[in-house]
């Protein structure tokens, strides 16, 4: 999609600012290819501490580990798309629960349970499908205690973007 006939020096169309179409292209090719801030370390201290943020049009989930580590998780359950957390921050505890049919998921995106398993006997749901698990960002990187995410596997490191 080309723009460029709506850009001038000292102005721009206001179609850049409404147009479905544009506002796609940008999320596509921009926000769900770069390093996007989640924030910083000292906003999740303690193992399960969560910090809620949206990349692109992705609702993501910055959290911290047992190790210590941070991950950056979609927001999502991989059962039927209930977002795991409401609230923009909190303290989750061990493990992510659904809210819709009580799955359960480790810090770092894992299936932790499955309640009525029997249910799901001869499909695909089961706890070692990897589509079962919650999502993670494919990258995740820190600089100076600023958490950054992409949504895209492959491009700059963060200090080469910064």
């Amino acid at each position: 999609m080309r723009v460029d006939h709506l850009v001038e020096p000292d102005r721009v169309h206001r179609t850049v600012y409404t147009d479905q179409a544009i506002f796609d292209a940008e999320m596509e090719k921009i926000f769900e290819r770069i390093w996007v801030y989640c924030g910083h370390e000292s906003q999740v201290k303690a193992p399960g501490d969560y910090w809620a943020v949206t990349i692109g049009r992705q609702p993501m989930v910055m959290v911290r580990q047992k190790d210590g580590s941070i991950q950056v998780l979609h927001n999502r359950c991989p059962h039927r798309g209930v977002q795991l957390v409401g609230n923009q921050s909190g303290n989750t505890g061990s493990a992510f629960v659904c809210s819709y049919h009580a799955w359960s998921f480790h810090l770092d995106g894992s299936v932790r349970a499955i309640p009525l398993a029997k249910g799901y006997e001869n499909t695909r749901l089961t706890r070692d499908n990897p589509d079962c698990i919650v999502k993670r960002a494919p990258r995740v990187d820190r600089y100076r205690g600023f958490v950054f995410a992409s949504l895209s596997p492959h491009g700059p490191g963060v200090p080469e973007f910064l």
